[in-house]
């Protein structure tokens, strides 16, 4: 029996957001591929430190183990993270926060973030925008600026590096401010409606507004549902 050494996650942090990029190419591109086994063996060798070849040769015991692991790894919540350190490959540890008022982004942050921010290939780059280095601190770490925007690529190869887990949960959060403001809108658009003071054509548009509103808020619920719980491999059945 041949003995395979494997290097398993603990933590869905323990896993680089580039290499989640990576993988998620290759699940998009063989998803529909009738052998189960290739994209099993795939994922072991993007987060577990071990060749295809090798992942292959290992006993069924330990390759079952293995995804029973990353099953429970993905699983793991991922709360909105406002601050992490990250070590860059001179050695250097920097502080990144998460942008203090999404309100008071400038048009330029805005647009690369909704640009890139369904695109999982594209992801750094919105991680680029929504995590800056923190450039000043005040009242322990509660309170913080973050270093003016100056484009995704000043920090966007950067971001591959950052742990998945903050990445995903940045997502999730994103989503769902992006739901509620939706709500409130329509909230308020109903309100204006029944008011009934405004002008027919004022009518029309604000009720083709909240058409363009009700049709895109499945879509943010879908994406919620699919970055709590990403389709990374699927489940060995034998």
């Amino acid at each position: 029996m041949v003995e395979v050494q494997i290097s398993l996650p603990k933590s869905i942090n323990d896993i680089k957001l580039g290499d989640y990029q990576r993988y998620m190419k290759v699940y998009e591109a063989n998803k529909e591929v009738d052998d189960a086994n290739f994209l099993e063996l795939k994922l072991l060798e993007s987060f577990c430190e071990i060749d295809l070849l090798t992942a292959n040769q290992m006993p069924f015991e330990t390759f079952d183990f293995a995804l029973q692991h990353m099953s429970e790894v993905f699983k793991q919540k991922t709360p909105l993270t406002r601050r992490f350190k990250m070590k860059g490959s001179d050695g250097v540890v920097v502080d990144f926060g998460f942008i203090p008022n999404l309100s008071k982004m400038s048009l330029g942050e805005y647009v690369d973030l909704d640009t890139y921010i369904s695109d999982m290939e594209n992801m750094h780059k919105a991680m680029a925008v929504l995590y800056r280095p923190v450039h000043k601190s005040w009242d322990g770490k509660e309170h913080y600026r973050v270093m003016e925007y100056q484009g995704t690529e000043k920090f966007a190869e950067v971001m591959k590096e950052m742990p998945l887990g903050i990445a995903l949960g940045a997502m999730v959060f994103f989503y769902r401010l992006g739901m509620k403001l939706s709500k409130a809108m329509m909230d308020y658009s109903l309100q204006l409606l029944e008011k009934e003071e405004l002008s027919e054509e004022q009518s029309q548009r604000l009720q083709r507004d909240m058409d363009g509103i009700k049709a895109s808020m499945p879509l943010l619920e879908e994406m919620h549902l699919d970055f709590q719980m990403p389709p990374v491999y699927r489940y060995t059945k034998r």
